[in-house]
């Protein structure tokens, strides 16, 4: 719409306000509607193009007025043209440079800013990284337009290091030398697995110090490994007990692993052994530091095969061992012991053996004393001699007393009581048949007593009876050197029966009546040790029967049995 219209449209519109406030007014209405109704026809008679139905005269027209639209400038790209600031008419569409439409431009080429060369570029992206070897590539992307373009980007390089592998016991390890970025080994070097660890020892006896045995370590090449390469913790040690020690590898072995030592009780020392009947003592030197007791040790051969062992308090410096066989060699040794309490039970740990000590017990002689008879005799038959044709009873009932009245079983088994007391105190191991009356031994299995204990001296009590009452004495029976049964044993059985009537008649001072060899007795064709059958006296006799059951007799006559006894065995 052009600028003079909307002048006319604003008188217009004026005039009309006037007029309709010109009732209330009429005065000041008065005086301005010629001049507004002037206005008004000033104001339609000049509108354009309109014409005055009563007046066909041409009206005068007013300047044209441009309506002007502004276009902001838009300054040019790489992608798209721009423009300069420019303004439409709307009405006319002509294009001005200015807002008050007086700088036409006609050329529209003249609005066209033309495209700018340079681009806007990013910073760029990797669209192919680099490698240690290839090159990469990184393209930049125009902002605007889009475009892109590209440059190289230089090979990173390798970059190595060393990646380690750790050694175990188990399995080899490697250093490798290689690329951290694509993996390319430029060197490797094997490291042998661990093949072995020692200690410098592994018992050590206990002195009072502290011990820590050395360690060594050996991979699987023999190669001592440096200790640089492993910690070693509670390598050392001082009481009694197993003690471990923790070696923890490390750099170039992983792992860890532990050995045990011991140590053990000090070794007993200073010993002796003193022979004794049967028997032996042992003194010692006692431990009184990481010791609980002792352990003896004795066996009959010096491998100690078999060996006998006795434990012994630790408070002890000497202990006696006894009941051993008579006149034998035994050989000892002593080691000490200790208790330690280890996760959560008892152990106990021992001292190396002593050096070892050989004893022979005395030679104390087995005498076998036969009380003779029986309270009930018995007449069945057995041979009188191991293999004889010839038999005879068993065992008779014996004899009695003329003057006593006693039975000579009574009398010969109260003799041997006193005489198995004296010999006892004179040192002699004493074997007894018998020592009640109600038994039932034979003569060949009086003598087979004597022959398994091994006696050294086999005495059969017996008391002698004649048909003549004044038949006195004392006598002894052996057998002959030509007995078919142990004639191999005469000289010794000759012998005891002569020392015992000897030393017999001395002491009682009674008549001597010589040694009776014969053959037929089965108590001694059945033995094969030393024998003699003694004939105290003669019970037929009053008066020796009453010197028999006479106390301070008997006495005499046991201290001339002991004395015979003594005198056999004397060198």
């Amino acid at each position: 719409m052009k600028k003079g219209t909307w002048r006319r449209i604003a008188a217009l519109l004026l005039g009309m306000v006037l007029l309709l406030s010109w009732n209330s007014e009429a005065a000041w209405a008065g005086d301005l509607s010629d001049e507004i109704i002037h206005e008004n026809r000033i104001l339609w008679e000049t509108v354009p193009g309109e014409a005055n139905s009563d007046n066909s005269e041409t009206e005068e027209t007013v300047p044209e007025e441009h309506s002007l639209v502004k276009t902001e400038r838009k300054e040019a790209t790489c992608a798209e043209e721009g423009n300069i600031e420019y303004w439409t008419c709307t009405t006319c569409g002509k294009i001005f440079g200015d807002e008050t439409g007086t700088q036409e431009i006609a050329d529209k080429a003249a609005l066209v800013l033309p495209k700018i060369p340079n681009h806007t570029w990013d910073n760029g992206a990797v669209t192919q990284a680099a490698s240690c070897e290839r090159e990469g590539i990184l393209t930049y992307t125009c902002q605007v337009c889009r475009i892109t373009k590209t440059e190289k980007i230089s090979p990173t390089g390798h970059q190595y290091q060393d990646r380690l592998t750790q050694a175990t016991t188990k399995k080899q390890g490697k250093t490798v030398n290689l690329c951290a970025v694509c993996g390319k080994v430029s060197k490797q070097t094997v490291i042998p697995r661990i093949k072995k660890i020692t200690l410098s020892g592994t018992s050590y006896t206990y002195n009072g110090k502290t011990r820590a045995p050395r360690v060594k370590v050996v991979d699987a090449k023999g190669k001592k490994i440096s200790a640089k390469y492993y910690l070693v913790k509670n390598g050392k040690a001082k009481n009694v007990g197993t003690h471990t020690v923790k070696i923890s590898f490390r750099g170039r072995y992983k792992g860890t692993v532990t050995r045990k030592f011991k140590i053990v009780p000090k070794k007993v020392s200073g010993i002796q052994v003193t022979a004794e009947k049967k028997g032996f003592t042992v003194t010692f030197k006692k431990q009184s530091r990481q010791c609980s007791g002792y352990q003896l040790q004795y066996a009959k051969n010096p491998g100690f095969s078999g060996a006998v062992k006795v434990t012994l308090q630790q408070g002890l410096s000497q202990a006696r061992i006894g009941d051993l066989e008579n006149s034998t060699t035994y050989y000892v040794r002593m080691r000490a012991f200790k208790k330690v309490k280890e996760h959560g039970k008892t152990r106990t740990y021992y001292s190396a053996w002593s050096g070892k000590k050989s004893v022979q017990t005395m030679d104390v002689k087995l005498i076998c004393i036969d009380a003779g008879h029986q309270q009930r005799g018995d007449s069945s038959l057995e041979p009188i001699g191991p293999g004889a044709a010839i038999s005879k009873p068993k065992v008779a009932s014996g004899t009695s007393g003329a003057a006593t009245g006693r039975p000579e079983y009574q009398l010969t088994l109260e003799v041997a009581l006193k005489l198995q007391q004296e010999l006892t105190q004179r040192g002699y191991d004493v074997l007894m048949v018998r020592t009640t009356h109600d038994v039932n031994i034979s003569n060949s299995a009086r003598a087979a007593i004597a022959n398994n204990a091994h006696a050294d001296a086999f005495i059969r009590i017996h008391a002698n009876s004649s048909a003549n009452a004044n038949v006195n004495g004392v006598i002894t029976i052996c057998q002959t050197p030509a007995n078919v049964y142990c004639g191999a044993y005469y000289s010794q059985c000759r012998r005891l029966s002569e020392q015992i009537l000897t030393h017999f008649a001395a002491a009682c001072g009674c008549k001597n009546g010589g040694i009776w060899e014969t053959d037929t007795m089965s108590g001694i064709n059945w033995c094969s040790v030393p024998v003699t059958i003694l004939e105290m006296g003669y019970m037929s006799n009053p008066s020796e029967d009453r010197l028999m059951s006479d106390a301070s007799y008997q006495t005499k006559m046991v201290q001339g049995i002991a004395n015979g006894v003594d005198a056999y065995f004397a060198p």
